[in-house]
């Protein structure tokens, strides 16, 4: 009975750290990858591209780089980060921001949608790169006149 009692003990613990192990950032991807969201977000909204260049996707950073000239006259007011989700193999993730941000050349404000598409790039530990998506910004306000 005691062998029956403990076995079934055992497996209940094992089981609450299985469930624990999605519950609880053991990896520190999920650290990480928040930190990363929130620190190249930031620099965007400051305007900082060459500094935000940093977590982009090296593949498409010199394009991405490019397009510090024409956000000179674009300036962000605020931004609001939806919830991470992760993909199935946590190695992916997407984050919903809202800008709000205004062209220095009309002063009006408008809101904009980007869907960030963030990617765990391993060979470095624990650095997550973004594929940016600033092309509806930067359309609508760096060619306003």
């Amino acid at each position: 009975m005691r062998l029956a009692v403990a076995s079934m003990l055992c497996f209940a613990l094992l089981a609450t750290l299985g469930c624990a192990n999605s519950l609880f950032d053991f990896t520190g991807k999920e650290s990480a990858l928040e930190e990363a969201q929130g620190r190249y977000t930031e620099l965007v909204r400051w305007g900082e591209i060459v500094g935000a260049s940093a977590f982009v996707d090296p593949a498409i950073a010199a394009n991405f780089l490019s397009t510090a000239e024409r956000f000179q006259h674009i300036r962000f007011t605020e931004f609001e980060s939806g919830p991470l989700q992760f993909g199935e193999d946590s190695k992916t993730a997407t984050v919903n921001v809202v800008y709000h941000a205004y062209s220095t050349r009309t002063f009006v404000e408008r809101t904009f949608r980007e869907r960030q598409e963030w990617y765990l790039e391993e060979s470095v530990g624990n650095d997550w790169r973004v594929r940016p998506n600033l092309d509806a910004i930067e359309n609508e306000l760096s060619g306003s006149h």
